[in-house]
């Protein structure tokens, strides 16, 4: 540890060297916290992979994970996944997380222990990552610990275990690392540190590039907000104390120019880096559902609800999503922000502890707290009127839904406040005790609520409560529980115990602060309160499922009893993504990925309007244009037998086929739909087409042949054979990306891709023998590849020359 003068305030400041003497003890220590919280998973999983059936890992990542690096372990880098949706985008869909290195394990391991294993070791670097950042700040290594550990087992990030969020984490794992890399390139005092600068920019460049192929956008964009309020804090705080120190001091622009430098380098080459997933994100997005503009009504779902607040002292007080369900508003993964009350005491305490000559220590604390504080209104939504102007103005809003996913900016750095508080204490515990009273007084006051709670309000006040919360119809439990009076004395009891652990723990931080004075071991049975706390939460929400129920082996054995080139259509409450597992093709899915004019058809024909498309269809019926999409057996549940299974009533159509005639419609999709309505439409003899084709077709031939000779997930090889103009469709999603490429042998040079009835895929042909590949080839996948090569390049020459510079 060094000594510097910190210019501002004159005071001599501790500034840490770079390579912690306790680092190590930290880094063993955040990996035996991670081993112990997820031993089970990874000494021998079996079949169990974390998360709850019926969550996000069960609907949709283990089936990605396994299509995605099954695929790559032979060679093949998925950008089309053709399992699911008539086929869709799969790499541009960012959440297969391929180029994300911890995903790698994938290789060596079998999917569920490499999902396992993925969890904890994102969880252990968070740990590593937020103890570098506060140790940056020169505070002790028990406070570093303290603070990193906090943000492993918080709500907002660890409660992603349960709900089977892998990329959510990843995401989350990097970003102490952005605010340390910002922290050292502005210097702290915001000076230009010209020998730093370099390096600290491109340990940013790293985290956000990591960020990016963590696979989860929305944490990325909300994080960058962060960043961008954070320096603008920092410059705005630079600014004010240089007019107090230098009468003509900075102005605010002036102290602005280091740290919007150093975020927009530190951003911009991240971005470089991970140009290679981020540019074809962009581009599926055109082509998916997610090029839709989202309503006010959908983006302003999942704001994060105010009465959430009490999530602070215990994060079941409106359930724990096992005894007792959660009957608050939303999803309680994303309404928890709970720390530890005994972490939340010495963030308060790390606010106001700082010394007041310390001006600088201060204001690093106060951009802390300014920082949480802003976040969380953000994480507000539309309960506060900000979030209808940012709708409005601020671009990326209108993007996302779930604004809520703010809390983890909030409690990140609530943790720092944290770490913060317990350097103080470890500094000079004298304080101690005036706080000692409070954190008395405050337990007594939560023990108070509990006991008003148990024994003065009724089962029938608090269903009152309850049914307030339903009627904000933000609520996924059953409206029936809400009308069940049993179920709300349960709640109740439930919420009266949550309130009493936390105020036994205030008593028992306030003890320690008591005596923290004169037994300096009472800091360290604080800190490990503060951290037995949030583990001891994690570990009880922590579930497993089998894998197994994903596809189950009576679906399994009956693809196996009847191969073909068709499609299903899976209703099972079991893995709607289970095709990609099986190697087999449904017609829907779980991916918010679907190519947007195949889910506006799909809604279509259910009776809904097009311009309404979700991933989310009610299928009631099966329509006779299923037929052109290869569907052949549906899937649905069976009291007598488990699994029921219907069959198309119509003959389903070939994988790639001759038609003979075409039919322009130029009205639009609208026009086309009402079109393939009509009763002399047969898709098996012609195509409806929204611009004239170039070779125009004889619809009186007859005669011509089609197949596929080899295929992988991009690319399909055919040969045809026709002896008059017509068109060789294939029953496959259709989407700009897709080309036809003329192989040796075939009689044309050029061919054309055309949509053909609004979903699939149309080739005008000429007369003869045709031999042709077919691939999805997105321009944007190689416009990012060559970006990303070259930004590598510069990357690792810089680290070199930078290390070999010092």
């Amino acid at each position: 540890m060094t000594m510097k003068k910190d210019s501002l305030s004159g005071l001599e400041l501790e500034r840490p060297a770079w390579a912690f003497a306790n680092a190590w003890k930290a880094v063993a220590a955040f990996a035996a916290l991670a081993f112990l919280m997820f031993a089970d998973t990874l000494i021998a999983p079996g079949t169990r992979v974390l998360g709850n059936q019926g969550t996000d890992m069960f609907m949709q990542f283990v089936s990605w994970r396994e299509f995605g690096f099954g695929q790559m372990s032979h060679g093949n880098l998925p950008l089309w996944n053709p399992h699911i949706y008539g086929g869709a985008p799969y790499f541009g869909g960012a959440q297969g997380a391929l180029l994300y290195p911890v995903n790698w394990l994938s290789f060596f391991l079998p999917v569920v222990a490499a999902i396992n294993w993925s969890y904890a070791i994102n969880v252990w670097l968070m740990g590593c990552f937020m103890y570098a950042w506060a140790g940056f700040r020169g505070w002790k290594p028990l406070a570093c610990f303290v603070a990193g550990a906090l943000l492993m087992f918080c709500g907002p990030h660890f409660l992603h275990v349960y709900s089977g969020h892998p990329v959510h984490m990843a995401v989350m794992t990097w970003a102490p690392l952005v605010f340390l890399a910002l922290d050292g390139a502005l210097g702290m005092e915001g000076r230009f540190a010209s020998r730093r600068f370099l390096g600290w920019c491109l340990l940013g460049m790293l985290a956000v590039a990591m960020q990016i192929f963590g696979g989860h956008p929305q944490y990325l964009f909300y994080t960058g907000i962060t960043a961008a309020l954070y320096t603008l804090l920092s410059a705005a705080v630079a600014a004010h104390d240089s007019r107090r120190a230098h009468r003509g001091g900075r102005t605010f622009w002036g102290c602005l120019a280091i740290p919007a430098c150093a975020m927009g380098v530190i951003y911009t080459g991240g971005v470089a880096l991970g140009a290679i997933q981020l540019l074809p994100a962009i581009q599926a997005n055109g082509e998916t559902l997610r090029s839709i503009p989202v309503p006010f009504s959908f983006a302003s779902m999942f704001g994060f609800p105010p009465e959430n607040i009490l999530t602070l002292l215990n994060p079941y007080f409106f359930g724990d999503m096992q005894g007792v369900p959660y009957w608050g508003r939303c999803y309680l993964w994303e309404m928890s922000l709970f720390i530890g009350v005994t972490g939340l005491l010495v963030a308060v305490y790390g606010i106001a502890a700082a010394p007041r000559r310390a001006r600088l220590a201060v204001q690093r604390k106060g951009i802390l707290f300014a920082v949480a504080v802003v976040t969380f209104f953000l994480a507000l939504g539309v309960h506060t009127p900000l979030f209808r102007l940012l709708y409005d103005w601020a671009p990326g809003f209108g993007k996302f839904r779930g604004v809520s996913k703010f809390t983890f900016q909030t409690i990140l750095f609530v943790g720092m406040l944290a770490g913060a508080g317990f350097d103080a204490l470890l500094r000079d515990p004298k304080p101690a005790r005036r706080w000692a009273v409070g954190a008395a007084v405050a337990g007594g006051c939560v023990l108070l609520a509990a006991g008003f709670i148990a024994g003065f309000l009724t089962a029938e006040d608090w269903r009152g409560w309850m049914q307030a919360v339903l009627a904000t119809k933000e609520s996924y439990l059953p409206p029936a529980a809400f009308n069940d009076l049993g179920f709300a004395a349960n709640a109740q009891a439930f919420a009266a115990a949550a309130l009493v652990l936390p105020g036994v723990l205030l008593l028992a931080a306030g003890g320690l602060l008591w005596l923290a004075p004169n037994w300096r071991p009472a800091l360290w049975i604080l800190a490990a309160l503060a951290v037995a706390e949030p583990f001891g939460f994690s570990l009880h929400t922590r579930e497993t499922f089998d894998v197994r129920t994903i596809a189950p082996d009576a679906l399994r054995g009956f693809i196996k009893d009847h191969p073909g080139d068709y499609r299903t259509l899976n209703l099972l409450p079991s893995g709607p993504n289970s095709a990609m597992s099986l190697g087999t093709f449904d017609m829907w899915g779980a991916d918010p990925g679907a190519v947007r004019r195949y889910a506006e058809f799909m809604t279509w024909t259910q009776g809904g309007n097009p311009d309404d498309a979700t991933q989310y269809v009610p299928f009631g019926k099966i329509d006779p244009l299923y037929a052109m999409l290869r569907f052949k057996y549906g899937f649905q549940l069976s009291n007598q037998r488990g699994i029921g299974i219907f069959e198309s009533p119509a003959e389903p159509m070939a994988h790639v086929q001759i038609v003979p005639g075409c039919r322009v419609v130029t009205g639009g999709r609208d026009a086309i739909f009402q079109a393939m309505r009509a009763k002399d439409f047969d898709p098996r003899k012609e195509v409806i087409l929204e611009t004239p084709p170039s070779i125009v077709p004889d619809a009186s031939a007859t005669g011509g042949s089609a197949r596929i000779t080899a295929s992988s997930t991009d690319w399909l090889e055919i040969e045809a054979d026709t002896p008059a103009p017509a068109f060789l469709l294939v029953t496959d999603a259709y989407t700009p990306a897709w080309r036809a490429v003329a192989l040796p042998g075939s009689a044309q040079q050029q061919y054309d891709v055309l949509p053909a009835n609004y979903v699939l895929r149309a080739v005008p042909l000429a007369a003869g023998h045709h031999h042709l590949r077919m691939e999805y080839a997105p321009p944007a996948f190689t416009q990012g590849m060559r970006i990303s090569l070259v930004a590598w390049i510069l990357f690792l020459g810089a680290v070199v020359g930078w290390r070999w510079g010092r």
